[in-house]
C-alpha cells in the first residue's frame, strides 16, 4: 500500500512524489537535512544528486533513511544535478519532485504544504518564497533577488515573487527540463522563464529561510550576477 495519512492528514501518494536534493560538499548539513525530512514524513523517497562532492559528507548519511545517491567524480554544476535528479526520478515512475538546497536553508517542515498546494490548485509548479528581512540576508543579496524576480516577472508577463528560491515543486515531464541548457545556477531561472513563458501554471508557498552567513556559498556574486544578466538578455532570443 503506498498511501498513508501525514501528520497534515494528507494523503500521499509516494509513487508520484519524490524529493531531490541537489549536493556539492554540503558538510554535515546533508545528514541533518535528511533526519529533518525524515521527522516530516518517514517514507517519501529522498534522491540525492551528489554533484562531485570531495568532502565526503554524502558518505556520512545513514543507510537506514533510504536515500537513493547518484554522485558524479566531477563538479558539473546545480543545473545538471538538478537534470539529473529529475531522470533519476522520472526513471523510478515519479510524476513531481520537490527540490531542497543542501544547505539546510530550507525548512522541511513545509514539504506537506507543497504536496498540499499543488493538489487542492493542481498547477504544474509551486514556488517557494522567503521572507528575506527576516533571515539575517545581506541588504547586497536582497537587492539581487528582488531585481532578478522583478526582472524574470517582467520577461514571463507574471508576478514571480522570489525567482531565485531553490524550493519548489515541479511536474517531471514538464518539457522545459529538456530545453534547458544552462549547467550551473542559473538554470532554475532558466527553467522558470521557459515554464511560464509556454503556460505551465504555478502558486507560491511562503517560506522560512535560514541564512548561514558565515557558512559555505559556492555562488560567486558577482560572476553570478554577469551570467544572469547574460542568460536574462539571451532569453529574448527564445520566444
Amino acid at each position: 500500500m503506498n498511501l498513508t495519512f501525514s501528520p497534515m492528514k494528507k494523503i500521499i501518494d509516494y509513487q508520484k512524489y519524490c524529493v531531490v536534493i541537489p549536493a556539492y560538499n554540503p558538510g554535515k548539513t546533508i545528514s541533518k537535512l535528511i533526519q529533518a525530512i525524515r521527522a516530516v514524513d518517514r517514507y517519501i523517497q529522498i534522491i540525492v544528486v551528489d554533484d562531485g562532492s570531495t568532502d565526503d559528507s554524502i558518505s556520512s548519511i545513514p543507510a537506514e533513511q533510504s536515500v537513493l545517491i547518484h554522485s558524479y567524480v566531477t563538479n558539473m554544476g546545480k543545473g545538471a544535478a538538478i537534470k539529473t535528479g529529475v531522470r533519476c526520478a522520472r526513471e523510478r515512475g515519479f510524476r513531481y519532485g520537490l527540490f531542497l538546497d543542501a544547505d539546510m536553508q530550507h525548512d522541511p517542515a513545509r514539504i506537506l504544504e507543497f504536496i498540499k498546494r499543488r493538489e487542492v490548485n493542481r498547477t504544474d509548479l509551486v514556488l517557494g518564497i522567503r521572507s528575506f528581512f527576516k533571515t539575517g540576508m545581506p541588504f547586497h543579496r536582497i537587492l539581487s533577488n528582488s531585481i532578478t524576480s522583478f526582472l524574470i516577472s517582467l520577461r514571463v508577463g507574471q508576478r514571480i515573487h522570489d525567482s531565485q528560491c531553490g524550493y519548489r515543486l515541479v511536474d517531471l515531464n514538464n518539457a522545459a527540463f529538456e530545453q534547458c541548457h544552462d549547467q550551473g545556477f542559473q538554470f532554475e531561472s532558466e527553467f522558470l522563464i521557459k515554464s511560464i513563458y509556454t503556460g505551465a501554471n504555478y502558486c507560491e508557498v511562503v517560506v522560512p529561510t535560514i541564512y548561514h552567513q558565515s557558512g559555505f556559498s559556492s555562488i560567486s556574486n558577482l560572476l553570478d550576477t554577469f551570467r544572469f544578466i547574460r542568460m536574462f538578455l539571451t532569453s529574448f532570443k527564445w520566444f
